[in-house]
């Protein structure tokens, strides 16, 4: 369980890390991420919400389906930039969430 809750922690901070400057785009590091990088992103998210059923987190699944959104959309919006106006534009024009709301952990141990 604690290996579990040590993940838990290790992977949010990185997602939060990855969507905390949206509508710009989706950061892998310091520098926007690349399309290789989003898949990447999507197969860790993966990982991260079975954790989460794991540790009975149910207050997660709006997190990660909007990162889940912006990881297959942002890799959509790059191989495509030319065609649109800017990221935040693209995100509004297809419904998506311009913001990822992030859960609180404070009921983990």
């Amino acid at each position: 369980m604690r290996e579990d809750v040590d993940e838990y922690r290790r992977i949010r901070a990185w997602l939060i890390g990855a969507v905390h400057e949206l509508p710009t785009g989706i950061l892998d590091g310091q520098n926007g991420a690349t399309i290789a990088q989003c898949a990447e992103m999507r197969d860790e998210l993966d990982g991260f919400a079975a954790l989460c059923e794991r540790l009975g987190l149910a207050d997660h699944r709006g997190f990660i389906e909007d990162c889940r959104w912006h990881f297959e959309h942002y890799a959509h919006y790059l191989g495509r930039r030319r065609h649109f106006v800017d990221y935040p534009t693209y995100v509004s024009d297809r419904g998506g969430p311009l913001s990822v709301r992030i859960p609180s952990e404070a009921h983990l141990r």
